[in-house]
């Protein structure tokens, strides 16, 4: 679900737009103290709060967005935007999300690599010294040839291009 927390008179048509582009359905919340209450008890992907609803109070702003942890948080102004430049602003957020999320995998993956890395190259290595000897059995060496592979796929699977 996404989250929308708006008191302006437009705020309908924004939901409708944002729940149509999302292809998630929109729940409208124009106080922000009981939107805090609904992010603590819901999973929403996005939260849209209009920055008219933090003169109230804006302590309430970040404790939606601590209750709503995994929702991408969105600041609107319905004064100067249209429903348009909303759901633009909506669009840049989550493609900006999932950029984020790409490059934290990489680097996951990259780190993930640099720690096995040794222990890799040194089963492929322990492998190939083993299958040089001459007193290796056939059912050994086939063995040993496949701990070779699946080093090599493993160090494959980290393609870092």
């Amino acid at each position: 679900m996404n989250l929308l927390i708006s008191s302006s008179p437009g705020n309908l048509d924004c939901a409708k737009a944002i729940e149509e582009l999302t292809q998630v359905r929109t729940v409208l919340c124009s106080d922000i103290r009981k939107a805090a209450n609904l992010a603590r008890n819901g999973e929403y992907a996005i939260a849209i709060v209009d920055r008219a609803a933090m003169y109230d109070d804006p302590s309430f702003i970040d404790e939606v967005f601590r209750n709503a942890p995994l929702a991408v948080p969105v600041l609107i102004n319905t004064a100067v935007m249209n429903t348009d430049r909303v759901t633009a602003e909506v669009t840049a957020a989550i493609a900006r999300v999932d950029r984020e999320k790409q490059v934290a995998a990489r680097q996951a993956a990259r780190a993930l690599y640099n720690e096995m890395k040794g222990e890799i190259t040194g089963i492929s290595v322990a492998a190939g010294l083993a299958l040089q000897s001459q007193q290796v059995p056939i059912f050994v060496e086939d063995k040993l040839k496949d701990i070779e592979q699946l080093a090599d796929r493993m160090r494959s699977r980290f393609d870092f291009q």
